[in-house]
């Protein structure tokens, strides 16, 4: 039992420490970037869907939307896409992205409803 709890401590330690190490490639956008850039994606989806448009000019008008963010923010819509890819490959870090999305979400709704 104790040779087993050793093992798994070492697993930990060492996923820990090569995960430590890990760089995010330059054409990744940190953590910070991807929470601003994908919370002004959902505003502007939430916008979008009060609007009664059919689903096919909804889908143009949403591309649209999101180029123009995309230039706001100085990124390309590659760059977003690449980001988001390295992300998922890392469930830790997404989580985390989400976590601070769904805060400022939620801080930018207790604002808009103050007088």
């Amino acid at each position: 039992m104790l040779l087993l709890k050793r093992k798994i401590a070492f697993v930990a330690l060492v996923t820990l420490v090569t995960a430590c190490g890990e760089k995010r490639p330059a054409d990744v956008l940190s953590k910070e970037e991807m929470v601003q850039v994908l919370e002004e994606v959902y505003v502007a989806e939430a916008r979008l869907s009060q609007l009664a448009l059919p689903r096919d000019s909804a889908r143009v008008l949403a591309k649209v939307v999101n180029r123009r963010i995309f230039e706001s923010a100085g990124v390309s819509d590659s760059v977003v896409m690449r980001s988001l890819d390295y992300y998922m490959a890392r469930p830790g870090e997404l989580e985390e992205i989400y976590s601070a999305l769904v805060d400022t979400l939620q801080l930018r709704e207790q604002r808009a409803k103050q007088p």
